[in-house]
């Protein structure tokens, strides 16, 4: 896959799961966004508090990623690559694999108390990752890297993180919906 088609497909996918917050979250009360299937699940609200944590550590480090790309004038490339690192991430945020994962207690907002206004920061957080791919269109997405966050070592290009966290967007937004409309 290109950089440029890998780039166009992340942004259909971000703008989907704006479209389904925007059109499924935003208008329903928020007693009905706190409710659970079992009392170890996570309610919608949980789920959109989980990609808003990522999001908010992430988009300062791909905003310098791409800054120093273009300060280095790293042109875009051709075919994306994939490093194992980036494999495995991407792996576990595939929801199509159906194996779910513990998530780290910095991540986790089970049973904390939370407001609609995190619709309002996820919304944003989605708005600026829109600008963050078509600044990204600038520069070759295999040669910057993406420190890994609350870590102190691994780097991911920025291609790779770039795909995860849409990824990752759309996997806990589906889990969100499911919660609402149980099959």
């Amino acid at each position: 896959m290109t950089q440029q088609e890998l780039l166009d497909q992340l942004e259909t996918d971000l703008r989907a799961v704006l479209a389904v917050v925007r059109e499924n979250f935003v208008g329903m009360p928020p007693e009905a966004l706190r409710q659970r299937q079992n009392p170890e699940s996570w309610n919608a609200l949980e789920c959109v508090a989980h990609l808003n944590r990522y999001t908010d550590d992430y988009i300062p480090r791909l905003h310098r990623a791409i800054h120093l790309a273009k300060a280095r004038r790293w042109a875009p490339g051709n075919a994306v690559r994939y490093t194992a690192r980036g494999r495995r991430l991407l792996r576990r945020a595939d929801a199509a694999a159906g194996k779910t994962y513990k998530t780290a207690k910095r991540y986790n907002f089970l049973n904390l108390p939370l407001e609609k206004e995190v619709l309002k920061a996820f919304i944003i957080n989605c708005e600026q990752l829109l600008r963050i791919l078509q600044e990204a269109r600038k520069v070759d997405l295999n040669r910057p890297t993406v420190r890994k966050a609350n870590a102190w070592f691994g780097r991911y290009t920025l291609g790779n993180i770039l795909e995860f966290i849409v990824l990752h967007n759309k996997r806990h937004t589906a889990q969100a919906m499911a919660i609402l409309r149980p099959a």
